[in-house]
């Protein structure tokens, strides 16, 4: 969301107050509270806004400081260029191996990371002067002032960026990756690229807050890369609000003031800061950036998921999609097994089969989500088996699930969503069920819609008079292999048909 009047009021007031009426230690916490903020919008990058749980940000901001410590003497304010590129540097490097791994594999390989980076700052004596750190570059470096009004430059700009990046287009997509990686992946949005750019994004404002906490202590000793700015950094955003824009502000003010707050309570501070963190996270999930937008009655309301939409209009793209002779298999289980089919514009070709028969399967590997083991997948003459499913649903083939991958999301919505990528190809997984009279009967208008714009569909139903009224042609599958193909009644008069999906072994269909 952008920031409203009373955000960006927020936003300024700090700087603003440090430098017309607070004494020089109030001007340094809220320098202070403005590099917490650097680091922890960095991390709203990836831990927010697309759920990765980086624990090498601490490290990277370590990097920035011995960077910037280390090149001061030589670059001057330069130094805090280069403590960017000290961080985002390494981060890229690593970025490829780190990010394939999922969830909890990725968090301990982060967390791996940070430990190697603690360990260099240890042990590399005669460059990061060990336990003892180094000292005495600060003079070259923003001080005072100076410094204040640059860190909270950058980050106002980095506020106001992010809340720009992330209102439209950019955080839909960052939306559905966050929560729906399949759906994500069916829209054409490379998972890959989007965390690589908000990991090393991120890793250089890690950078850049690091060299700033640098200039503003004059000394930097391997605690800067210690775990516990981590815990800092993820407790902060987790304060404040990790996807919304204010969130690392609020959570880097709270950081810095309440433990001068709570400093009467000497030993026992820490446990309230604890207590008020924990208070926070049970009830208010969203953050206190999201607390305060909601008791001002400035909380957006939930999207409404889009529905059918009433003009389908005709798009570009191949005109054919060929299975020739695919065969998957998951362990031991035949999934499929040498299965052909085609499907041209304009037409809508029905897969039936009993539970199990392999239906879902094919058009996971249609889509690219799971690779087939034998066999080729076309547009026209674009070979497409092997590629990446949001490569995939670039070239031209769309997708919607049989489960709803979104929290509150409606059939309309998943097929819309899907028309409106622009697929010359349409995947629908059991687009029917669960739905009433009414909507069948606007489905059924709407898939007609879509053939008359020149589509082609792949449908996937247990409704076979739905199937029948709708489609083309159908080709049944059983036990992985298409048994019967052709017009809907030729198909569900088949002796095989009727055995294995319609029960009417010996009945006319």
């Amino acid at each position: 969301m952008r920031p409203s009047s009373f955000w960006l009021i927020v936003l300024v007031l700090p700087p603003v107050m440090a430098l017309t009426v607070l004494p020089p230690f109030g001007q340094r916490m809220v320098t202070l509270a403005g590099i917490y903020g650097l680091m922890g919008l960095g991390y709203q990058l990836v831990f927010g806004q697309l759920g990765a749980l980086n624990l090498a940000q601490g490290a990277l901001f370590g990097l920035g400081a011995y960077a910037a410590a280390l090149t001061a003497p030589v670059l001057g304010p330069f130094a805090l260029i280069a403590a960017i590129v000290a961080a985002a540097l390494p981060a890229a490097l690593v970025a490829g191996p780190l990010l394939r791994l999922q969830s909890h594999y990725f968090a301990l390989a982060t967390l791996a990371l940070a430990s190697l980076v603690n360990l260099a700052a240890v042990h590399a004596e005669s460059l990061t002067g060990g336990a003892n750190g180094l000292a005495g570059f600060a003079t070259a470096l923003p001080r005072g002032p100076v410094l204040l009004v640059m860190v909270w430059v950058c980050l106002i700009a980095g506020v106001l960026l992010y809340a720009w990046l992330f209102e439209g287009t950019l955080g839909k997509k960052a939306h559905l990756l966050r929560d729906a990686p399949l759906l994500a992946a069916a829209h054409g949005i490379d998972a890959a690229a989007w965390r690589f750019t908000a990991f090393v994004a991120g890793a250089a404002l890690a950078g850049l807050a690091g060299a700033c906490s640098a200039a503003l202590s004059g000394v930097v000793s391997p605690d800067v890369t210690g775990f516990s700015v981590m815990v800092l950094c993820l407790t902060l955003v987790v304060l404040g609000g990790a996807r919304h824009p204010m969130g690392a502000v609020l959570g880097a003010v709270l950081a810095v003031g309440l433990p001068e707050l709570l400093r009467e309570l000497q030993g026992a501070w820490l446990l309230a800061y604890a207590v008020a963190t924990l208070a926070v996270v049970l009830w208010a999930p969203e953050g206190l950036a999201g607390l305060i937008d909601r008791l001002r009655g400035a909380r957006r309301p939930p999207p409404v998921p889009p529905g059918l939409p009433d003009i389908v209009p005709p798009v570009p793209g191949a005109q054919r999609l060929t299975v020739d002779g695919v065969s998957k298999s998951f362990g031991g289980v035949q999934a499929l097994a040498d299965v052909s089919l085609l499907v041209d514009r304009g037409e809508i070709v029905g897969l039936i089969g009993p539970n199990g028969s392999g239906k879902t399967t094919l058009l996971n590997v249609i889509s690219g989500l799971d690779h087939a083991d034998e066999g080729a997948i076309a547009l026209d003459d674009h070979r497409v088996e092997g590629l990446p499913a949001h490569r995939v649903a670039r070239a031209g083939i769309g997708r919607t699930f049989q489960a709803l991958e979104l929290a509150g999301d409606t059939r309309s919505a998943d097929l819309a969503r899907a028309v409106a990528t622009g697929a010359a190809f349409l995947l629908l997984d059991e687009p029917a069920a669960g739905i009433g009279d009414g909507e069948r009967r606007a489905l059924e208008a709407f898939l007609a819609k879509v053939r008359d714009s020149g589509r082609g569909v792949l449908i996937v139903d247990h409704d076979i008079e739905l199937l029948s009224r709708v489609c083309d042609r159908l080709v049944c599958l059983d036990r992985g292999r298409a048994i019967a193909a052709g017009r809907p009644a030729e198909v569900r008069a088949d002796a095989r048909v009727r055995a294995s999906f319609l029960g009417l072994d010996g009945v006319a269909a």
